[in-house]
């Protein structure tokens, strides 16, 4: 039978081990929230893409000129299709307005497009009812663009691109923008984090 000192020893020896395993553990990982975190609440609804793809080059309405995404290079962009005709995209823009005056330009961009046959002009206007003053007027009148990434059957939709232009995921229908978790996830996005489910 073994001594009372001997079990001391062997259950204190193991109490040292669990220790330093927690420790250990504990430094290796990343001190961030966890991942999760940012598809929560009103970001439940954002579906990661998967496999990744790239942004098409189909171009849309600037100011009278062509574009495509390859404009936007170099930071996040959340694209954001609307249509006038449609009452939760007007309830929509109002936060994703919100949205683009917390963050520099330079490292995140809302492309909030017009997805509307009658144009950019009745688009500017309802623009300038909801006081929309942070997010420039871009068009789609023919759909191309969101016919392209299936977008003219659902509307709003929301796709968010990383910097190389790749599809991050999407958001299918009316979202607050400016809540705290959509603003998590843009941060963690400009920071450079990968987004699990």
């Amino acid at each position: 039978m073994k001594s009372p000192r001997f079990w001391l020893i062997l259950w204190g020896s193991i109490g040292v081990i669990c220790s330093a395993y927690v420790l250990i553990s504990a430094s290796l990982k990343p001190n961030q929230a966890p991942t999760q975190v940012y598809l929560r609440g009103e970001m439940a609804g954002f579906t990661l893409t998967f496999p990744p793809r790239k942004a098409g080059n189909i171009p849309f309405s600037f100011e009278g000129d062509e574009i495509t995404l390859q404009n936007f290079r170099g930071k996040i962009v959340l694209v954001n299709f609307w249509a006038t005709w449609c009452a939760p995209c007007l309830k929509e823009l109002p936060s994703l307005n919100a949205l683009q005056k917390r963050y520099d330009s330079d490292k995140f961009e809302i492309v909030a497009i017009a997805a509307d046959p009658r144009g950019p002009e009745v688009a500017g206007e309802f623009l300038e009812k909801l006081n929309i003053d942070a997010l420039p007027l871009y068009a789609d009148p023919r759909l191309l663009f969101t016919s392209s990434i299936g977008g003219a059957n659902i509307l709003p939709v929301s796709i968010i691109y990383d910097k190389k232009g790749t599809e991050i995921g999407r958001f299918i229908g009316e979202a607050d923008w400016n809540s705290p978790e959509s603003n998590a996830l843009i941060q963690a996005l400009i920071r450079g984090e990968t987004i699990k489910k």
